[in-house]
């Protein structure tokens, strides 16, 4: 029996689901329909999910942030919480980057998914590498 694979959702694959009018909707519904078909097992942060229903709040809807709630809880998603190790992890990772992009959120996103051994994350963001990990994309 093949080992699963495993993907780390990201805030921007979450909103350009969620998002009919967002350029990459299209885009995501195809990779979330091909990460089901081929039995992926799904994660995604506590931190992700609380961003991802506040941007779809604000933005859009209540209703429809409710959904995603309802989705997140009722789905597949295993959902990873992170301890202050993670914490502590995240903030030397920012703090001894280069890189001008790196948010506290996307450098807990990365540990998170190192941690628990998944190395590929759903973004449609750039995200420098902070451990080898590399964006999903679907196979040609």
């Amino acid at each position: 029996m093949k080992p699963k694979n495993k993907v780390f959702v990201a805030k921007s694959a979450f909103l350009a689901f969620i998002d009919r009018a967002n350029p990459k909707h299209t885009q995501a519904v195809a990779y979330f329909n091909y990460l089901a078909s081929e039995k992926y097992q799904l994660y995604t942060g506590y931190n992700t999910i609380l961003e991802t229903y506040k941007i779809v709040s604000d933005d859009i809807s209540q209703a429809l942030a409710r959904d995603f709630l309802r989705a997140i809880n009722l789905g597949a998603i295993n959902v990873i919480f992170p301890t202050e190790a993670d914490l502590k992890a995240a903030i030397k990772a920012l703090t001894s980057s280069n890189s001008r992009d790196l948010t506290l959120n996307d450098a807990q996103m990365e540990v998170l998914a190192y941690r628990n051994n998944i190395q590929q994350i759903f973004t449609f963001n750039y995200l420098p590498s902070l451990f080898g990990l590399t964006p999903f994309s679907l196979p040609i």
